[in-house]
């Protein structure tokens, strides 16, 4: 019943992301504290958010999620460019006098890269995480549950967390089962995935829910 379940999800749904990043981490990540130019080279929406790619005039690439609200489709017009302000969770982008907050990451290689990870000596390799399937698209599926390593790159609360993986057979037999070993890698890609009894799965994005 529950794979019924997880392929009847993969027609639709809608995406909810939403990542929480201390200032610190900000910081420790070199990105800008004053506003920084940014060129918006790419926009896609999930259910009520839209993924976007900012390539920050300082060279950096990194991958937000924002509301799909009015206020950030105004911003968030591509081609175009906007102002990044390094403020709140993960810092927001700005368009004359319109601000749209960014509530989620999905370059978790890049912020792994760029953070000590103070927390990562003292957690295991690994660690069990248990979740539920609450949107599937013909891209991504999003998992809602506790993700525990998450704390390595700063991300908190892990208790209860969303991870969006790809929307591929094996991640939907990790996502069937329910719960999986949690493993965080600490080169190339993927920063984490997945693994259960038969099936290994790469976690795209990391974040907590919107409600």
């Amino acid at each position: 019943m529950r794979r019924k379940r997880v392929a009847g999800l993969l027609a639709g749904g809608a995406l909810a992301l939403c990542a929480c990043a201390g200032p610190e981490l900000l910081s420790e990540l070199g990105l800008p504290s004053q506003p920084s130019g940014a060129m918006l080279e790419e926009l896609t929406q999930h259910g009520a958010y839209l993924a976007a790619t900012l390539q920050l005039d300082d060279g950096q690439r990194l991958r937000f999620l924002f509301p799909a609200d009015d206020t950030c489709r105004s911003v968030l017009r591509v081609p175009g460019r906007v102002d990044y302000v390094r403020v709140g969770k993960v810092g927001e982008v700005v368009r004359g006098a319109s601000h749209c907050q960014a509530n989620g990451i999905a370059s978790l290689e890049a912020w792994r890269d760029r953070t000590a990870r103070p927390l990562a000596a003292a957690l295991p390799a690994g660690g069990e995480s248990r979740f539920a399937v609450f949107y599937v698209d013909e891209r991504v599926m999003l998992l809602r549950g506790s993700f525990p390593q998450a704390a390595r790159i700063g991300w908190r609360p892990s208790k209860d967390a969303v991870a969006m993986v790809p929307a591929s057979q094996p991640c939907a037999e990790v996502a069937n089962e329910g719960a999986a070993v949690m493993k965080f890698h600490g080169a190339g890609f993927p920063a984490f995935s997945l693994s259960g009894s038969r099936s290994h799965c790469a976690i795209l994005a990391l974040a907590e829910p919107l409600s």
